[in-house]
């Protein structure tokens, strides 16, 4: 873990601040995926009505999104993100509280940290949209032996999703959203 950062102060205040970011997007890998549908027992077709496909030629280069892999879909290769309201909340924010916080996509677990692998070591950092979370520089300082374990949670997460999607985007030959879920709700991968 790359130790050049100085020590940082985090506690999540639950301001849903980062839950209402409209130029935010909540992206979900395959295990996001399962375990969102398992602890809320949707099927394919309810977990769809909670997730959004962004076409990769619809959303502007964003730096949050360089390593997470897109997915081939009838439309186009695209993202797959929880979906957001109107009003840009997230569809899982109620009462300023997030409803699926135990089971909350692994991007939402690690905010406002990102995290790398150079194949040498394991980096981290702060979100570009760092700015928008209180709960940075209040609460205890956040040990590297945190740090470490979220960066194994969110890095083998992330490895595992690129994994299905170079395998689904080299083999699909008639992909569809519906097919997507559920290829990844029976993939054993994804097992929560």
């Amino acid at each position: 873990m790359n130790l050049i950062h100085p020590p940082v102060k985090f506690e999540c205040t639950k301001c849903g601040a980062c839950c209402r970011q409209d130029s935010l997007l909540v992206t979900v890998t395959g295990r996001d995926i399962a375990r969102i549908a398992i602890g809320l027992g949707l099927g394919p077709d309810e977990m769809i009505r909670a997730l959004d496909f962004y076409l990769t030629q619809n959303v502007e280069p964003l730096k949050g999104l360089r390593d997470i892999p897109a997915i081939k879909t009838e439309r186009g290769l695209a993202y797959i993100a929880l979906k957001k309201l109107d009003n840009g909340d997230c569809v899982f924010l109620k009462d300023n509280l997030c409803m699926i916080h135990v089971i909350r996509p692994t991007v939402c677990r690690s905010f406002p940290f990102v995290f790398n692998d150079t194949g040498y070591e394991k980096t981290w950092g702060l979100s570009a949209m760092k700015e928008i979370c209180p709960g940075l520089g209040s609460g205890p300082i956040i040990e590297i032996s945190s740090l470490l374990q979220i960066a194994d949670d969110v890095l083998g997460d992330l490895d595992i999703y690129k994994k299905f999607c170079e395998e689904w985007n080299s083999r699909e030959r008639k992909p569809t959203a519906k097919r997507i879920i559920e290829q990844i709700l029976s993939d054993p991968r994804f097992t929560v």
